[in-house]
């Protein structure tokens, strides 16, 4: 990984991710119960919760447990991202901004 990451502990966090035991809590996805929430069957919605409302751990978290395809893939088809997550997810992921839908509520 990057540079970005040298301050974590990721050690702790690879352990974490390849747990199988859902990584992210409880204060990212306050509206359902993390036990619901199923990493394959919701990852739109658990790439889309990470990317906006995220810290650094839960994004390191992110790039363990999907590949960069699924989170772009994620990030195209998703239309609730806020300007600035979108313009994030354009030059980390190499992404053309025209590519990112950005919330009706930010225009």
């Amino acid at each position: 990984m990057n540079s970005y990451f040298k301050f974590l502990d990721t050690r702790a966090l690879d352990e974490k991710a390849a747990s199988g035991i859902f990584p992210f809590g409880q204060n990212l996805f306050w509206d359902t119960p993390v036990q619901n929430i199923h990493l394959q069957q919701h990852k739109r919605y658990i790439i889309e919760r990470v990317l906006t409302r995220g810290f650094l751990q839960d994004f390191y978290l992110l790039l363990k447990i999907y590949t960069i395809e699924q989170i772009k893939e994620a990030v195209v088809k998703n239309k609730e991202l806020d300007p600035r997550t979108a313009h994030f997810c354009s030059e980390y992921f190499q992404i053309p901004k025209e590519q990112i839908p950005v919330s009706s509520f930010y225009h």
